[in-house]
């Protein structure tokens, strides 16, 4: 458990290293949230996934590349292409602040579950 979350913990650290400084990706969102979001994903997707790939010190790493590399791909494809108007993203910010704001907490908490199912 402890390898998993400092593997889990490193990958985090170092996608969003990439993203924000190496792709110089602009998230609408404070990055420490996506640091968050990205953390629980990669730990809970390498848990619930099939060890598969090679051990090292009892811990199959695979499972938690492979989770971090898709959640780069797919963050970096559905994040925003161009700039609105500042009159439309300021209306769009307050439609959208409060429903994303509630569905990344739910989201957070879907993914502490899985990891408590993971390890049960």
């Amino acid at each position: 458990m402890i390898g998993h979350l400092a593997l889990s913990l490193l990958l985090s650290s170092v996608a969003i290293a990439i993203l924000v400084r190496g792709l110089r990706f602009r998230p609408s969102t404070p990055v420490w949230s996506l640091f968050v979001l990205f953390f629980f994903a990669t730990w809970a997707g390498g848990v619930r996934m099939v060890p598969v790939g090679p051990s090292h010190f009892g811990l199959t790493w695979l499972p938690f590349v492979l989770i971090a590399i898709l959640l780069s791909l797919l963050v970096v494809a559905l994040g925003p292409r161009g700039r609105q108007s500042p009159r439309d993203e300021r209306e769009v910010e307050r439609e959208v602040e409060v429903g994303l704001g509630l569905f990344f907490w739910v989201l957070i908490g879907l993914l502490i579950v899985a990891l408590v199912a993971g390890y049960r």
